[in-house]
């Protein structure tokens, strides 16, 4: 992308896997509405992320997504402005949340 131009991304998840948790399924990256990529995911988190991961922008300050960068790599381009939109239904397990509250105790 050049410099100063904006971007839309988007990020599209199919479930293919047949697992409840951790299923596997297809990713596609959109940019400005057009697919840019897709590629087959095997699996995904099963419940939930460690509890020092968190949700970052511009820089990966746990562990990394991939072995292609380090930790704590930042993006130095500036991020005018993030807006996440979440679509479609929210799987929701009880009996999982009740685990994991359990386990915080």
């Amino acid at each position: 992308m050049p410099n100063g131009e904006k971007v839309k991304l988007g990020f599209e998840f199919e479930k293919t896997g047949q697992e409840k948790f951790g299923a596997g399924g297809i990713g596609r990256l959109y940019m400005n509405d057009n697919k840019v990529g897709e590629g087959q995911i095997p699996r995904t988190v099963r419940y939930v992320y460690a509890l020092n991961e968190s949700f970052n922008i511009g820089v990966d300050a746990g562990t990394p997504v991939t072995n292609e960068y380090k930790a704590g790599t930042r993006f130095n381009g500036k991020i005018e402005k993030v807006i996440i939109d979440l679509v479609g239904e929210r799987h929701v397990d009880l009996e999982a949340d009740a685990k994991i509250a359990m386990k915080r105790q």
